[in-house]
């Protein structure tokens, strides 16, 4: 019993153990990889995609202890459709230049439902040692990210946000305009009735 205790407290520090994660703050999505001490931080726009509405898909690669943009990268971005049965890549594109860092790849997205985003970043061994490059040796990072497209609301009754005020506004208006006309017209009948 001793030993096994005495096994789960030392076990931990005779392994390095290395963590990838994915968290999310401000719509902004982070995959740490501290195997080459990076992190790929993801956003949308918009923030939140829509079917058949252009989407901008932004990548950004920075040092995770620096925060500093790791330049020269190139990357191969592969997306998923959102049929689960289906997971042929809906869109491949390779070869992506992020000089600075940062990249950003424009898609339409044709079926609401999840996607997952897959990417791939890598550096050759003499850009990351050049003296403008925070990091010391050559970056190979996969990551991973869920996008969740919603339907195109293409509906005129939709009676949530700012065209809630709209339709009450004119439901209001109509219900005033009927009330006038039934109350003029009860004071035509009237007076017809006084007349004869």
């Amino acid at each position: 019993m001793l030993a096994a205790f005495t096994a789960m407290i030392i076990m931990p520090f005779l392994y390095q153990i290395h963590v990838y994660g994915q968290g999310s703050t401000n719509g902004i999505k982070t995959w740490i990889d501290r195997e080459n001490n990076i992190k790929i931080l993801f956003s949308t726009r918009p923030e939140q995609p829509t079917v058949e509405t252009p989407s901008a898909l932004r990548f950004a690669v920075q040092n995770l202890e620096t925060d500093n943009p790791v330049p020269h990268l190139l990357a191969h971005v592969v997306i998923l459709g959102a049929n689960i049965t289906n997971q042929e890549a809906m869109f491949q594109l390779t070869n992506i230049s992020a000089v600075d860092g940062h990249f950003t790849i424009n898609v339409i997205f044709p079926d609401a439902g999840s996607y997952q985003i897959i990417t791939k970043i890598t550096s050759s061994s003499s850009s990351a040692s050049s003296p403008s490059s925070p990091q010391t040796h050559g970056v190979a990072s996969l990551a991973s990210f869920i996008v969740v497209v919603v339907p195109a609301t293409r509906s005129a009754l939709n009676l949530s946000g700012e065209n809630s005020i709209t339709w009450i506004g004119l439901l209001v208006a109509s219900a005033v305009g009927v009330s006038s006309f039934l109350i003029l017209k009860n004071k035509l009948h009237v007076l017809k009735g006084k007349e004869e």
